[in-house]
């Protein structure tokens, strides 16, 4: 069997009319759809047909062969919606599973959908069903909080696009909880509105994003812009909720007036904005960088801390620290361990910047 090329995602999307899966994403009795391999000639090759079956064993043997990724028809999107959905349930309530693979396969699940609502948010039905996880995931949240907020990677998880807004939307939903309760009908919006709040970062360079350093000022304008970008494609979505563009838009706002993009102060940010804000910030400080290994969870506490009043709301901080300290009471080893070595960051720098931010260890 031919390798996978290791070719553009959306130029496979565009010249061929397929889209890219993850070969270890679909494990099924019977399939839903064909899927396909792409050889190094462009040509996709039918590789199980529908009604077959993809096992553990056929993607052992696909990943020994240095292949990543199959190929399903753009046509059949809403069928692999409709997969992915039944995989992110199913693994959930699998007694079976540990705690490790069904976190991982529920997450994973999600976060192909994002990124496919990324590259094309105009798919059919695409929007539609990344609300429907954002339910699901409410209704988890409200059955049994402790076992939901392991959906949230607290470990040394790496800080790209949609692995990051999987984190938020968890984290949104988790501190909409704290602070409404967690049967408040907002909660819901809060979850959808994390899980989309980065979608404007399509037109970021990947480089641009994950650079080592401070980016230039054409980079740091095109980065200032992903908020309005991603109001807008949201707005393009039939019933979107009016707080999910709302997080979209002003989740890099400040209460000082000092945010973007359009440098609103705290009274015309509203309560969604401001939870998106902390939790946002929390996570990619968190999570480790190609230019830095993660910061501890509660010295990253500690830098936020430094900052209310003017980044940061007082109470939604405040409710923030109360879920973050109680994953840590129930699993310490969630999250990397305290380094005392370690200075607290300088939070303020991501008024001039984003990320990076200067760590220094005595």
């Amino acid at each position: 069997m031919a390798k996978n090329p290791k070719s553009d995602s959306s130029q496979v999307r565009l010249n061929s009319g397929y889209f890219p899966v993850p070969i270890d994403s679909l494990e099924s009795d019977t399939l839903k759809l064909d899927i396909y391999l792409i050889h190094d000639g462009g040509k996709a090759v039918l590789y199980r047909s529908k009604g077959s079956q993809y096992s553990q064993s056929d993607y052992t043997n696909l990943s020994e062969q240095g292949v990543t990724h199959f190929y399903v028809p753009l046509t059949e999107h809403r069928v692999f919606q409709s997969m992915m959905s039944d995989r992110l349930v199913n693994a959930y309530d699998d007694k079976d599973l540990g705690r490790k693979e069904r976190t991982r396969i529920v997450r994973e699940s999600c976060g192909k959908m994002i990124e496919d609502f990324m590259h094309a948010p105009g798919t059919p039905g695409l929007s539609d069903t990344i609300g429907k996880m954002a339910s699901q995931f409410t209704q988890w949240c409200n059955e049994d909080q402790s076992k939901f907020c392991h959906l949230l990677d607290m470990s040394e998880h790496d800080y790209y696009t949609t692995t990051h807004m999987v984190n938020v939307g968890v984290g949104c939903g988790l501190l909409g909880s704290e602070l409404l309760g967690t049967d408040h009908p907002m909660v819901r919006d809060l979850m959808l509105g994390g899980l989309v709040h980065d979608v404007g970062k399509r037109d970021v360079p990947p480089e641009v994003l994950n650079k080592d350093g401070k980016p230039t000022d054409e980079e740091w304008a095109m980065i200032r812009k992903h908020p309005e970008v991603g109001a807008e494609i949201l707005r393009d979505q039939e019933g979107q909720s009016e707080i999910t563009i709302d997080m979209t838009l002003n989740h890099h706002e400040r209460l000082d007036g000092k945010g973007y993009p359009n440098s609103i102060n705290e009274s015309q940010i509203s309560l969604a904005s401001k939870i998106c804000a902390v939790v946002d910030i929390y996570d990619a400080m968190t999570s480790t960088r190609p230019y830095r290994d993660p910061i501890p969870p509660r010295t990253v506490l500690n830098s936020m801390r430094n900052e209310i009043g003017s980044a940061i709301d007082q109470k939604v901080f405040d409710a923030w620290e109360r879920v973050v300290e109680r994953m840590l009471t129930e699993d310490p080893k969630r999250a990397v361990p305290d380094d005392p070595t370690l200075t607290t960051p300088n939070l303020s720098d991501m008024i001039q910047a984003p990320e990076p931010i200067t760590i220094d260890q005595e």
